[in-house]
């Protein structure tokens, strides 16, 4: 009994002391600093959403319904010129404005280019690309044609895969890229390539030349019997794919970026297998693939439950604003969605998407959005009067600047903060000189980081803020 008691004694201690041990351990973790960030005034803390969720008021309150979205998505297509109804786009487009969109488009730089070896490119290598705009091969009165994207791909200002780049070794930004399209994204098609390999293209929010391979070629009726379903997936997490599938490359983990919109199958459209593999514990979505033809065949995949997605869009409200932004935390930034990532305004614009709120590709079409909450700051704004106004504005408000857009978090202990994808900030060292760090990601920082080398910030840049909502 004794020697029992004794054993009962012992394993009682060596578990309290297992126990402090792993507490000292996780408190060491908790605390654990691999190093020390050059970003001025951010804690580990404030990487958080929850940090800032609890620091909002009304997080939950929903500032516009589905139904509401949809009217609003519909007036901005009536008000904003960069912004398309493709269901309502006109059937026949003359010459003279087809070569004119064209040629906005597709034009030589005024300023000296260079290729990936740095190597600066001549006339004669922008008279090959001219050639293969195909604009000798325009009809007098073309036919539009209508597609779905198959997979991710991009949108080039030409019909090349080519870089060209403002400095020698400025790898970071392709100036020929011109924005990410995710897959199952409608468009309208108005002209060809001459070798074919290239469609001049229109989506909901841009236009430009996108890789033809990567288009399956369908009619408007089967294109908005597709995309116009009641029941669908929305990417919530910056990506997720389908489940391997070995029987079909096609759709086999296919990645979907944050926003995107992928229909169901329906109950009788789903057997006790889907290539194989038992559907439990995945949804079946039906995918756009391309036939021998080029022509849109739709085929059955899987999605597991455990990704990031959701059964419709999420809520529009401040606490989804700022879920999906932290989301995106650490990712590199990639101009007009370089590096399979996305730039400042397509940072916002994935953010909304998965709200079911479409707004314009740039940050500058962005900006000039009439239908939304907006405050203006004239230049003159002094630093506190700037400060003041932005205490007033509603968190997951957008700060609009020349060629940047951030998502305003809120104040904390007295100070403004943002979180934003950019390419870098100054801060000023022990010589009183401002030096320069890179950032090329999604970070949180300051409203009050520096913009440049003569000790200007963020917060003197703003230009306007912006609510997303239909004016009252």
């Amino acid at each position: 009994m004794k020697k029992l008691m004794w054993v009962s004694c012992f394993m009682l201690v060596v578990f309290a002391l297992a126990t402090i041990r792993s507490s000292k351990l996780f408190a060491a973790n908790k605390n654990y600093e691999q190093f020390k960030t050059n970003v001025p005034k951010v804690s580990e803390d404030m990487m958080k959403a929850d940090f800032w969720i609890n620091n909002t008021k009304g997080a939950d309150k929903v500032i516009m319904s589905n139904s509401e979205i949809e009217k609003y998505n519909n007036k901005l297509k009536e008000q904003a010129p960069e912004m398309v109804n493709l269901q309502k786009y006109k059937e026949l487009i003359k010459q003279d404005e087809l070569k004119k969109m064209i040629l906005n488009i597709s034009s030589p730089a005024s300023t000296p280019r260079y290729d990936k070896d740095g190597k600066q490119v001549t006339k004669a290598y922008y008279d090959n690309l001219n050639e293969n705009l195909n604009i000798e091969g325009i009809k007098m009165e073309s036919k539009v044609q209508y597609g779905i994207t198959v997979r991710r791909t991009k949108m080039q200002c030409y019909p090349t895969d080519d870089s060209l780049f403002k400095e020698e070794d400025n790898y970071e930004f392709n100036r020929f890229m011109e924005t990410a399209v995710y897959p199952t994204e409608p468009l309208i098609i108005l002209s060809a390539s001459k070798d074919n390999k290239w469609f001049f293209a229109q989506t909901y929010n841009y236009l430009a030349w996108i890789p033809a391979e990567d288009v399956a070629i369908t009619t408007k009726e089967e294109l908005f019997k597709y995309v116009n379903v009641k029941e669908f997936l929305v990417t919530t997490g910056k990506r997720a794919f389908t489940v391997n599938n070995p029987l079909n490359n096609e759709t086999s983990e296919l990645k979907f970026d944050m926003g995107v919109k992928i229909p169901l199958a329906s109950k009788d459209e789903i057997g006790d297998e889907i290539y194989g593999q038992n559907p439990t514990g995945n949804y079946v979505v039906k995918l756009p693939t391309r036939d021998n033809n080029g022509n849109m065949a739709l085929k059955y995949a899987l999605i597991s439950k455990t990704e990031d997605v959701n059964l419709g869009y999420l809520p529009y409200n401040k606490k989804t604003i700022l879920n999906q932004a932290f989301k995106f935390l650490g990712e590199r930034y990639g101009w007009g969605g370089m590096f399979e990532g996305r730039d400042c305004s397509g940072f916002v614009l994935d953010i909304y998407r998965s709200m079911g709120v479409m707004l314009p590709r740039n940050t500058g079409e962005q900006a000039k959005i009439t239908l939304a909450k907006t405050y203006n700051i004239p230049t003159e704004m002094t630093l506190s009067e700037r400060k003041e106004l932005i205490d007033g504005v509603d968190i997951g408000s957008e700060l609009y600047m020349p060629g940047h857009v951030v998502l305003y978090l809120g104040k904390y202990n007295g100070e403004q903060y943002m979180i934003h994808n950019f390419s870098g900030f100054y801060k000023k060292g022990e010589d009183g000189k401002y030096k320069y760090y890179k950032s090329r990601q999604v970070m949180v920082t300051p409203v009050t980081i520096g913009s440049d080398e003569n000790g200007k910030t963020y917060l003197e840049e703003i230009t306007a803020v912006k609510n997303f909502k239909a004016n009252k």
